[in-house]
């Protein structure tokens, strides 16, 4: 069981380490280009299904069980979601705001 924690922790970090490029680069596609951030969240999400399929199909060749490297890493992609979500969606209204003000 210690064995298995370890292995979610690792898998934990990885998935934060993904969510965090992903705002990274999402902040700055709204920044350069905002009309291509749904395209973006589109690609977001197909890489980080594939690294949950990853866990999936490489967990056997681990020391650790693989429900626990899911686990851990559907939580590390889903929860810096609560920090990083508010943040883009405060961006946008800034940029609204700017442009309010650019067309008036």
């Amino acid at each position: 069981m210690e064995n298995d924690i370890v292995g979610a922790l690792l898998a934990f970090v990885l998935g934060l380490a993904l969510a965090w490029v992903g705002f990274l680069a999402g902040r700055r596609v709204l920044e350069k280009k905002p009309e291509g951030y749904v395209a973006f969240q589109s690609v977001k999400q197909i890489v980080q299904v594939l690294f949950l399929a990853a866990l999936l199909v490489l967990g056997p060749r681990t020391p650790w069980d693989t429900t626990w490297l899911l686990v851990g890493g559907c939580l590390g992609v889903t929860l810096p979601l609560l920090w990083f979500t508010p943040r883009l969606v405060r961006l946008t209204g800034a940029q609204r705001k700017k442009e309010d003000r650019d067309d008036g």
